[in-house]
């Protein structure tokens, strides 16, 4: 099965067999979820166990760490994080040292995503935190240069969320209603028209006034890492483009 895509590339994968590059990573495990850095490939197991091997390995052996049951396994282009209700363990990029990483009050992450340097995290009543750098607003809490303790995204309180993606350095979310938001750098014009080059609080996107559409109902969004993808029915909106490549990494 492959997983979602983030912007720095995917891993294709079976219930025990990662597939890095068309090479075979065999595994002793079921496989949970699998997730990449720039330089790690992060392989969670379903008995909790994390495996994590360097991308330019040839032939490498996993190296295999003990993790928590009920976990979310989430990355950026550099760091490991993994999530579940005691809060946020970080696996430094070497895999050797961890930390946690608490939430200001106790919360159910169900949903975890990571840009370029940040990270969004959605607890079970829809609410969001973020963590990382946010010097192009991907935070969504104001223009800040770091934050690493996650913080309530306080412009998006009583709004349910349902899904989150983050592109390299913005973020889009859905809510239940059917409306989308998003926030973070519009080098590109991913964040929609007549929206600021950087965009540090969450701002709505209008399908009539960005899509010329009679439909206002969001059905889904997604990201690459300079694009949003608006899904309305059967019919799909790109904004934005990564045609002009900041980051030269690919995983194929």
């Amino acid at each position: 099965m492959t997983p979602p895509t983030t912007w720095f590339g995917t891993i294709s994968w079976t219930p025990r067999n990662v597939f890095l590059n068309s090479e075979d990573i065999p595994l002793d495990s079921d496989i949970a979820d699998v997730a990449c850095t720039h330089l790690h490939v992060a392989i969670l197991m379903k008995d909790g166990k994390l495996a994590i091997r360097r991308v330019d390995e040839e032939d490498g052996i996993p190296r295999i760490l003990d993790s928590e049951e009920s976990t979310i396994l989430v990355t950026t282009s550099t760091s490991i994080f993994l999530c579940n209700q005691k809060g946020i363990l970080k696996v430094m990029e070497e895999g050797e040292e961890k930390k946690r990483i608490p939430f200001p009050w106790p919360v159910k992450i169900v949903e975890a995503v990571g840009g370029h340097d940040h990270v969004i995290f959605r607890d079970s009543q829809g609410n969001l935190f973020s963590m990382g750098t946010g010097t192009r607003g991907e935070l969504g809490v104001g223009l800040v240069r770091r934050i690493d303790e996650p913080v309530h995204i306080e412009q998006l309180a009583g709004i349910r969320i349902s899904k989150v993606s983050c592109g390299g350095w913005h973020t889009v979310v859905l809510t239940e209603a059917g409306d989308a938001y998003t926030w973070g750098w519009n080098r590109y014009g991913q964040l929609g028209k007549n929206k600021a080059s950087t965009e540090v609080y969450p701002v709505l996107i209008d399908p009539a006034e960005e899509f010329s559409v009679s439909e206002e109902d969001i059905d889904d969004v997604t990201t690459t890492e300079h694009t949003t993808t608006v899904t309305i029915g059967h019919a799909h909106f790109v904004m934005g483009s990564d045609d002009e490549r900041i980051n030269e990494f690919e995983l194929k």
